[in-house]
């Protein structure tokens, strides 16, 4: 079949290890490191900076069995290739579906968060700047995938400007306060770490761009790695100059803190200046979200556990048009519905609950993984992905009940559509089959 045929499930291999990292770099500081480091502040005190090292620790472990996994089959939906080949197809479609249905709640919300920020600013109304932005990702999204990239690219070059200004401010205070109070003591430190957690979430959405890589085995590795890396040490340098400029009290009662930050060393107009990069990251949070949600929908379309119509890509975009808009206008109804940026706090639980998924994949296939002494293969085939697990579940059972029931429902909605695909995907085998008798 010719790469023009309008039945093409190729996607474009454009992409080199720049692009991926900077990608992944926009969706995990996106706008949470913006708002999340205040309440984190209430808890940890001047210390917020070690819950983000403890958090980024935690991530890593399952960052690293993404990475490691990826060596060994490096295509999109990895939470559905991982768990394929570890437990077969059906716990496989769950742990999937998991991650697809948290990155199209997580964009809607986020564009409520956009639309938020805009309303602050301009007083635009918030639901059809909301709306706007989904339709504006999803055109970009379908012209295809070096025009995204590039588009990431420059948001995530802005976004992480507002983090440089903040380190920048706050440099010549460093000293000014001690960094180890703790008004809760270190279980506040832990608690916040948790709540940081969320703010590293993303590194497994890079793995959606195998498939447009042009080496996946060698760059989608590094790129995980060395997103989550640098998006550490952008955390710590902003928590430690947070802190040293307005104090843990401050930073936590604020809506905006790195605003107010900003605002207290150089003036009020700094203040407008951080909040139009919010907007930017969460311009670009959404856009990767669709992004990643899109790939996920034609990858598992491809493997027959949604319906085939799902794999459709443009001829001459090379983009899997369908899935983009399917998953524009699913997020475009969410945010429709009232309260939806509650609902998405459950989605850090379904997350949590295929990051075990894929811990036990890890766990599973790389016991026989050659080339590795037997002390590094007991501490990087096993204690990892087993201490990647713990945490998880820790992590999700500290997401409280409500969270535990939304996933469930989650859980519930993917049963049904999963019966619904074989039913369909039965009944057409069964036509070809008679078909070709005839």
């Amino acid at each position: 079949m010719s790469n023009k045929s309008p039945n093409n499930k190729r996607l474009a291999r454009r992409l080199g290890l720049l692009a991926a990292t900077m990608t992944g770099l926009g969706v995990i500081i996106g706008s949470g490191i913006y708002v999340i480091i205040g309440v984190a502040a209430g808890q940890a005190g001047n210390a917020v900076w070690l819950s983000f090292v403890f958090a980024a620790a935690g991530a890593s472990l399952t960052a690293f069995s993404y990475a490691r996994l990826s060596k060994i089959r490096s295509q999109n939906a990895p939470e559905y290739q991982f768990v394929s080949m570890a437990f077969g197809n059906s716990p496989a479609f769950f742990a999937s579906w998991l991650i697809l249905l948290a990155q199209i709640i997580s964009s809607a919300a986020v564009a409520l968060g956009f639309a938020g920020y805009l309303n602050a600013l301009t007083g635009f109304p918030e639901l059809p700047a909301a709306i706007g932005l989904i339709v504006l990702s999803s055109l970009i999204l379908y012209i295809g995938i070096s025009q995204s990239a590039t588009v990431a690219i420059i948001l995530t070059v802005i976004e992480v400007l507002g983090l440089f200004i903040i380190i920048g401010i706050g440099v010549p205070h460093f000293g000014n306060v001690d960094y180890f109070e703790m008004p809760l003591g270190i279980s506040g430190v832990f608690t916040a770490a948790s709540l940081v957690f969320f703010a590293y979430l993303g590194f497994e959405g890079m793995a959606n761009l195998s498939e447009e890589l042009k080496n996946p085995e060698r760059d989608l590795p590094r790129a995980i790695l060395l997103a989550l890396g640098i998006s550490t040490v952008f955390y710590v340098m902003v928590a430690i100059s947070a802190i040293s400029l307005v104090g843990w009290n401050t930073l936590s009662q604020s809506i905006s803190p790195l605003a107010i930050v900003a605002e207290q060393a150089l003036g009020p107009n700094a203040g407008v200046a951080l909040s139009i990069i919010s907007l930017t990251a969460t311009a670009n949070t959404v856009l990767i979200l669709l992004l990643a949600s899109s790939r996920i929908m034609h990858a598992m379309a491809r493997a027959r556990v949604l319906p085939g119509i799902l794999v459709l890509v443009s001829p001459n975009r090379q983009t899997p048009w369908l899935t983009i808009l399917v998953g524009g206008l699913i997020s475009i109804l969410l945010i429709l519905i009232s309260n939806i940026q509650q609902i998405a706090e459950f989605t850090n639980f379904i997350t949590l609950l295929a990051f075990v998924s894929v811990n036990a994949s890890a766990l599973k296939l790389l016991v026989r993984e050659r080339g590795v002494s037997q002390p590094g293969h007991i501490l990087l085939n096993r204690v990892v992905p087993i201490l990647g697990i713990a945490v998880s579940i820790w992590l999700a059972i500290n997401a409280g009940w409500q969270a535990a029931l939304a996933g469930l429902g989650i859980l519930l909605i993917g049963l049904l559509v999963y019966w619904l695909t074989g039913i369909v995907s039965k009944r057409k085998n069964k036509g070809t089959a008679a078909g070709s008798h005839k």
